[in-house]
């Protein structure tokens, strides 16, 4: 079975519509994603998928002139130039093409109008076309929300992260590293599973790997990091929930993996999910969407305490994905109790085997979801109790961290982003803008 590959593309169908406008439709024009070569020069993609670029070395003869990393943008010339290429003095006839910029301003492709060439219903089917009764489990979407992701938010760092498992007929966990592991070559490309700038997926097999994903997901500032963990007994689902944040725990009862060679026509499935990876779905900030999102983190931290040790931020995850999987930018009250219903839906498939699990008393007694274990300290208190003052003093929705600091002494300082990010993932706060501005989320309703 061959391997889908972005940059092996040919024809004009197999490219998804907000693509073939600049690669078809404007061709001649200096249009497209920058990307930065020195610290003055750069190069143009044709799109964010595809290493195709312009013809052109743009050259920034001043250091305003020069556009952001990935930015798309579309670049006034002041002057191009060709010079030949020389090899140990002969010439070949090749030659650079350079064009020093006199500016350049943001483009904008209106991808609302670019819909791909299949529906919703069309996609789902592709995503698990190698599944028998999938839509009944829930296989198909949890498959395409991995396929779409969800972007970086308040939350913090975006993807989705599954925990799967198979009941075998005798109602035991199963191994389904094979046919997941099928599953996922058939319909992600070869470069989403290598690091780039937009989206990452990774199956986890061993502790290793899981530990190569808590440290990307630190490490890398645009990349959304997806990934599935398979697991066999309870404890090492424990373990998994423990070590990275999981949104979809996914008990397979009855689905069956039936073995086919290939989609047949994958290309239309890479269509829809470019499509929706270039949609931006975020929550609003007025009262009424920060007291949601707050309630969906209570609601989780609520019911997990009994099961298993998934993300505070799950549900809001979740509904930024459906937000993106429905090709919308606004994330709707549907999505968010479309996220809610499937969520909690799989969290209760896995009570009867939790609660008979001799271990129960670690599930009930471990009740923070988190990507690493957090020893919650004074300043963690301090943190919490400084930043609640601020918001009574202030009656601001949101907090500027830098502010909070100036509550610390001069030598805890440098340790404020730290706490912040920790109780980020504890889901006590959540965050905007990289961290500058926080607000504190009040756990009891």
């Amino acid at each position: 079975m061959k391997k889908l590959d972005l940059n092996e593309r040919e024809f004009g169908g197999w490219f998804a519509p907000f693509e073939r406008e600049l690669l078809f439709v404007k061709k001649e024009e200096h249009i497209g994603w920058v990307e930065h070569t020195s610290d003055k020069t750069f190069k143009l993609k044709l799109t964010p998928f595809y290493e195709q670029y312009r013809n052109y070395e743009y050259i920034a003869p001043e250091s305003n002139l020069l556009p952001l990393q990935n930015s798309c943008v579309e670049v006034t010339p002041f002057k191009i130039t060709r010079e030949p290429v020389f090899n140990d003095k002969s010439l070949y006839g090749n030659y650079q093409n350079y064009c020093i910029i006199d500016g350049f301003k943001e483009y904008t492709i209106n991808i609302k109008d670019h819909k791909p060439d299949i529906g919703f219903k069309d996609f789902l089917y592709q995503c698990s076309v190698q599944w028998k009764n999938a839509e009944e489990e829930d296989i198909d979407k949890m498959l395409a929300l991995q396929l779409v992701s969800c972007p970086s938010s308040f939350y913090g760092k975006g993807g989705i992260g599954t925990m799967a498992s198979k009941l075998s007929s005798h109602g035991k966990l199963s191994n389904i590293v094979p046919n997941l592991n099928s599953t996922y070559n058939s319909i992600m490309a070869t470069n989403f599973q290598k690091m780039n700038d937009k989206y990452f997926f990774k199956m986890i097999k061993t502790p290793r790997e899981s530990k190569f994903i808590n440290h990307i997901r630190q490490s890398s500032n645009s990349c959304e990091i997806n990934y599935c963990n398979p697991c066999l007994t309870i404890n090492e689902a424990q373990t998994i929930t423990e070590s990275v944040p999981i949104q979809i725990p996914l008990l397979i009862k009855n689905a069956t993996y039936k073995a086919t060679y290939g989609l047949a026509e994958p290309y239309l499935l890479l269509q829809y999910q470019l499509t929706a990876l270039m949609h931006e779905p975020k929550f609003g900030d007025t009262n009424s969407a920060l007291n949601k999102i707050e309630n969906n983190i209570r609601k989780t931290i609520e019911e997990r305490k009994n099961i298993i040790n998934v993300d505070a931020n799950t549900i809001n995850k979740l509904a930024l994905s459906f937000s993106r999987l429905y090709l919308n930018d606004d994330t709707k009250t549907e999505d968010i109790n479309e996220a809610t219903d499937m969520f909690f839906a799989h969290l209760n498939d896995w009570k009867p085997y939790i609660n008979q699990s001799k271990e129960l008393s670690r599930f009930r007694n471990d009740i923070n979801p988190q990507d690493t274990h957090v020893k919650f300290s004074h300043d963690h208190q301090k943190f919490l109790v400084e930043l609640q003052k601020l918001h009574d003093e202030t009656n601001e929705k949101w907090i500027a961290l830098a502010e909070l600091e100036k509550k610390f002494d001069i030598k805890k300082r440098n340790s404020v982003n730290d706490i912040a990010l920790d109780l980020n993932n504890l889901g006590l706060i959540i965050q905007q803008y990289n961290f500058s501005k926080i607000r504190k989320v009040d756990i009891e309703p």
